[in-house]
């Protein structure tokens, strides 16, 4: 993957990848990074003077497995769960979702923000361990992720300047009240998640975190007033009211329904974790925003699901044993299909404009602008209560 690294950062940054490197060479495991290009931003220093930075691109891919050992996820614990943050497609057991922040490599246990996951691929035995004992699996972390590290704070690591470093604090925000802006956003803007093809897109969650940092009395700096008052000018165009009657109720409606839903993987555990805790920081505002699209998207399946069974309700058996029959069609699904000698076998689910429902088990295709089917009735089946005519030798006629 590539990564664009303030130029300032690359020393630090070639540290740690030729600590990697070597760990990578010796074990075996494959390594590579390359600088591929350079590309210039406008930044602004401590007093607010812009200036234009160097960030040079790099790609880089590699992890280093130790006597088997893989790195799969840190874990942050907070007082109403623990927070999964997966480094690869591996589901952490559950058991972590509330594990204390105990070493299971030295047996200590102490206070820890963060611990890590890391899995055997051989055996697939995952073990929790701390930061120093993480050396002894890793060697620290993938190669991606250090350079994912120091892409992504590259302004907090140099604050902002290649010869300073600023004091940083940890910003929080309200969750439930960062919920209603998320909610009042999609409203008024709809909904756009991060994409990789647009890093600098203005998203759903970021736009409602600048509507919510102006609220709270944020860009009252004298360099930021311009930022605050187009802000505020964009709220005021479109009416905009997190306080709302409706996105109150939206916010608390998905709330409910969040807690409805089983853990049974580990997004429900982060997103049900995140919801659960009073304040949050900027690091989780894109699992804690992704609670609203989450929640209009099964509204949108029960709704559909509903209509759907109602229209199954109302469907009779059409025809006679060996009639042939005329059906005009409303809608037509490949319900599922399989490989044969003989070629693709499809079986297709067809209602009818009274809501009848069909079945025909196919060698052939249905044209997507297919309106009249004419077949012959060769049974009448009943499916979870549901009465179907099948069908067979058809011909689409129009």
């Amino acid at each position: 993957m590539q990564y664009s690294i303030f130029e300032g950062n690359m020393e630090r940054l070639m540290k740690k990848i030729t600590r990697i490197k070597n760990k990578c060479l010796k074990y075996g495991c494959d390594f590579h990074f390359e600088e591929v290009g350079e590309e210039f931003r406008e930044l602004t220093d401590e007093r607010k003077n812009k200036y234009t930075a160097r960030f040079v691109v790099v790609d880089v891919e590699g992890v280093a497995v130790v006597n088997g050992w893989k790195f799969i996820a840190s874990v942050e614990h907070t007082e109403k769960g623990n927070i999964i943050r997966a480094a690869c497609n591996i589901e952490v057991p559950e058991r972590y979702y509330t594990s204390s922040p105990i070493c299971e490599h030295c047996k200590s246990k102490r206070f820890r923000k963060d611990t890590y996951i890391v899995m055997n691929e051989e055996t697939g035995e995952f073990k929790q361990v701390g930061k120093s004992c993480l050396m002894d699996f890793t060697h620290g972390m993938s190669a991606e992720g250090v350079a994912a590290y120091t892409a992504l704070f590259n302004e907090l690591i140099a604050g902002e300047t290649p010869n300073n470093e600023l004091p940083r604090w940890e910003r929080y925000y309200n969750t439930h009240e960062f919920l209603q802006y998320v909610v009042e956003t999609i409203r008024h803007f709809g909904y756009l998640k991060y994409d990789p093809e647009d890093a600098y897109a203005r998203t759903t969650k970021s736009r409602a975190e600048e509507y919510y940092t102006v609220a709270h009395g944020g860009f009252s700096g004298i360099w930021d007033q311009e930022h605050r008052k187009a802000l505020i000018a964009e709220m005021e165009a479109v009416s905009f009211n997190a306080e709302f009657t409706d996105t109150v109720q939206t916010t608390e409606k998905a709330l409910e329904w969040l807690s409805n839903k089983p853990e049974d993987n580990n997004y429900f555990h982060n997103l049900k974790t995140v919801c659960g805790l009073e304040y949050t920081t900027y690091k989780n505002l894109g699992i804690l925003a992704s609670l609203i699209p989450a929640f209009y998207r099964d509204i949108e399946y029960q709704v559909k699901k509903e209509k759907q069974a109602k229209i199954e309700r109302i469907s009779e058996y059409i025809g006679n044993i060996k009639e042939r029959i005329t059906i005009n069609i409303q809608s037509f699904q490949c319900v599922t299909s399989w490989e044969t000698d003989f070629g693709t076998t499809r079986i297709y689910k067809i209602v009818d404009k009274d809501g009848n429902i069909f079945t025909w088990k196919t060698g052939n295709t249905i044209d997507e602008d297919a309106e009249i089917i004419v077949g012959t009735v060769k049974a009448h089946n009943e499916y979870k209560g549901v009465k179907q005519t099948e069908i067979t030798r058809c011909k689409i006629v129009a």
